[in-house]
């Protein structure tokens, strides 16, 4: 029977205006400045989505030739739209798997990261779930639990690439639980110090800091990973460089450090309280592990820092580390391993390098928190022998060498450092020389209710560090940094018992327990 009337015109509405947005998409695409990233978006939406997939195709808009009959759908919350180069990076991971596999269209899909957990959640019960996915280290072990994304030790086993033993210790920690792994790091990160080399090279008694040349003289390019023995050495040196305005001048204050109160929590924690022997949970999140007497003194620590030591700016709603740093205001910021790059991409400056934080009174050894988040495969997913595939193409030694060119990325790999694209990368880029033994020192960041728990540190933490003076004199809220850690403490700890009471209730779904196979 023929369309009636209506239908025709609605049809041939809707083809005008698919017809109209792919060109819209093109023309953007193909222009510059602003208007590049949007086509660059459209186009990716267009090119993966309802209606205006084929009419992409045909024009070469979007990914693959038409006529493939096998989708693997890829979500992550990077996007081919971020940047040119993570468009260049997910068009050559396209090109490379369908040329493997000539009978597959890979469709990729970019969810905010704000919001994945929530589409995540609709999409597992839509008639498009993900296939592959990037998994956070935040919600890992909860999607796992949850039956969202499936076992993987029937491929890891079967898989000598990918065996633990081909990992940084630090990256695989949170992709697996009670012997089952559910996720295969591809990407590593760590917190760390950045040091103004320029303000280092300044001070000749600050030349111990720097690595050697053969012959014996510092090379001003290079921090050596081991610069700042203990706590008290780093708060030495960094009154060392704080170098206050003079009276009546027009020079700013170069502050020797700089500290966040405002949206201070676990992240700004962690790092001085790992260095001390100090985990914030224990592995199966029952438990919040910081409210001791080693957790006490690198509170205390970061106070000193800033109100006995003076060396950081006054407490701003606006303030952040990058961007002081960046502008050379500081001489020393805490980061992650990832800033470098965002860094150089601003300023083109890259004097600058990184290590791990120093040992506390407790601790052994130079530490931070480490996280690696990793590729997984749903429990929805129809073909996971092919899903498989992919994630040993992510995570595999050649994906890892295009995002260190692509995206100026390391890897966990160990395997990944001995090789001349590191090496060379390093040169380019001498900020990334201590990257690799930051990463390796890292303990694991908590992973259980990540956000729930950051809601509950944050207001406590504000709080002391703004109002330290009032605590110190009797006047404050909590009568030490003990008292403070407690309530926090019994905050996560009820975070935590809720969080476990839900877990008692998931059941996971058909297939789970048997590989998710249908």
């Amino acid at each position: 029977m023929p369309p009636k009337p209506s239908h025709r015109k609605r049809n041939l509405l809707l083809a005008a205006l698919a017809a109209l947005a792919v060109w819209v998409a093109v023309d953007l695409a193909t222009g510059a400045g602003t208007w590049s990233a949007v086509g660059r978006y459209t186009a990716n939406l267009l090119g993966s989505a309802g209606p205006t997939r084929d009419l992409a195709r045909s024009i070469g808009l979007g990914a693959g030739p038409k006529g493939r009959r096998i989708e693997l759908r890829v979500w992550d919350w990077w996007s081919p739209a971020t940047t040119e180069a993570y468009e260049t990076y997910f068009n050559e991971l396209e090109r490379r798997f369908e040329a493997a596999h000539p009978d597959v269209d890979v469709v990729f899909q970019a969810i905010p990261f704000g919001n994945y957990q929530q589409k995540l959640a609709t999409g597992m019960i839509g008639r498009n779930p993900p296939d592959v996915l990037q998994v956070s280290v935040s919600w890992a072990q909860g999607l796992y639990r949850r039956g969202m994304i499936r076992p993987l030790n029937e491929f890891v086993d079967a898989t000598p690439d990918l065996q633990p033993d081909k990992f940084m210790s630090s990256a695989w920690y949170h992709n697996h639980v009670d012997g089952t792994v559910f996720g295969i790091p591809h990407i590593v990160d760590a917190a760390c110090l950045l040091w103004n080399l320029d303000m280092l090279r300044e001070d000749p008694g600050l030349h111990f800091m720097f690595e050697r040349d053969p012959d014996g003289k510092p090379d001003f390019t290079r921090i050596r990973f081991d610069a700042i023995r203990d706590w008290d050495h780093f708060r030495r040196i960094v009154k060392r460089l704080h170098r206050p305005a003079s009276p009546g001048g027009k020079d700013k204050t170069r502050y020797g450090f700089i500290m966040n109160a405002y949206s201070m929590g676990a992240r700004s924690y962690m790092p001085w309280a790992a260095t001390n022997g100090v985990d914030l949970q224990d592995r199966a999140g029952t438990r919040a592990t910081f409210d001791n007497p080693a957790g006490t003194e690198a509170l205390q620590f970061m106070i000193d820092v800033v109100y006995k030591d003076g060396v950081c700016p006054p407490f701003t709603r606006d303030i952040e580390s990058h961007g002081p740093f960046q502008r050379r205001e500081v001489a020393c910021a805490m980061a992650g391993t990832f800033s470098g790059k965002y860094i150089y991409r601003n300023t083109n400056w890259g004097r600058f390098g990184m290590t791990a934080f120093p040992p506390g009174p407790r601790g052994k050894g130079q530490r931070t928190i480490a996280w690696a988040n990793m590729m997984a495969i749903s429990s929805r997913c129809k073909r996971p022998e092919l899903a498989w595939e992919y994630i040993r193409m992510v995570a595999g030694p050649e994906a890892a060498a295009l995002r260190l060119k692509v995206l100026k990325m390391n890897s966990p790999r160990l395997d990944f450092y001995g090789g001349d694209a590191w090496a060379d990368k390093v040169r380019e880029y001498p900020f990334m020389h201590n990257m690799q033994r930051v990463c390796a020192a890292g303990a694991p960041i908590y992973h259980t209710e990540t956000q729930a728990v950051r809601d509950e540190m944050r207001p406590v933490m504000e709080y002391l560090m703004l109002n330290w003076k009032d605590v110190e004199a009797g006047k404050g809220d909590y009568t030490d940094p003990a008292d403070a850690l407690g309530e926090i403490a019994e905050r996560i700890n009820k975070v935590y018992d809720r969080y476990n009471r839900n877990l008692a209730g998931w059941s996971r779904p058909t297939g789970a327990d048997d590989g998710g196979k249908r």
